[in-house]
């Protein structure tokens, strides 16, 4: 079995204009500076504190620039359409959360979501490094998608299924690799 990262397709779609410093504010106390900033590895569920905010998306340096259905954005999270997270929601719900953005794409604005993946993977130390990731088969079996602490979750790793879903409903935005997470027979 495979397991994927999934990477932006940012040469070809803009990114979110959003960074942790636009609301490391609505923290709560508890969290440090480094811990907010860190949140995807600090694996913080942020949905009990977000509040809803208004941005829109940066253009990039090509000609395309075209608005994506699913994108990467901050380590281990996800950006999703409406369309995205109405065809995606339940499958991904189990394994995070989602707090809503409004997005001003020029001619509409629109509520997306941004999921916050807070499901871990156990790897094989041993048998991983910088350029590979082997998973624990046991531990990622049943996982639709998940981060690793062992690259500090700054990437999403997906099964096949998921893949296959985001192709079936001709979801733009991403790509998935195969070269950096390994599933160990």
């Amino acid at each position: 079995m495979t397991i994927y990262a999934i990477r932006n397709d940012g040469y070809h779609y803009q990114e979110l204009d959003l960074e942790v410093n636009d609301f490391i504010d609505d923290f709560p106390e508890t969290y440090d500076y480094g811990q907010c900033h860190d949140f995807s590895v600090n694996n913080i569920a942020m949905s009990d504190f977000w509040k809803l905010m208004r941005t829109g998306f940066r253009k990039l340096d090509n000609e395309e620039n075209r608005i994506p259905d699913i994108t990467t954005w901050i380590d281990a999270t996800l950006l999703l359409s409406p369309k995205a997270h109405r065809l995606l929601g339940d499958a991904l719900s189990p394994y995070g959360e989602f707090l809503p953005i409004m997005i001003d794409t020029g001619t509409d604005r629109e509520t997306y979501q941004i999921f916050n993946c807070l499901t871990m993977a156990k790897v094989v130390e041993e048998k991983s490094s910088d350029t590979h990731i082997a998973f624990d088969p046991n531990d990622v079996a049943d996982k639709l998608i998940f981060k690793t602490p062992f690259q500090r979750c700054l990437d999403l790793f997906c099964q096949l299924r998921l893949k296959d879903l985001v192709e079936s409903f001709d979801l733009n935005g991403i790509m998935f690799d195969e070269h950096l997470g390994t599933f160990l027979d």
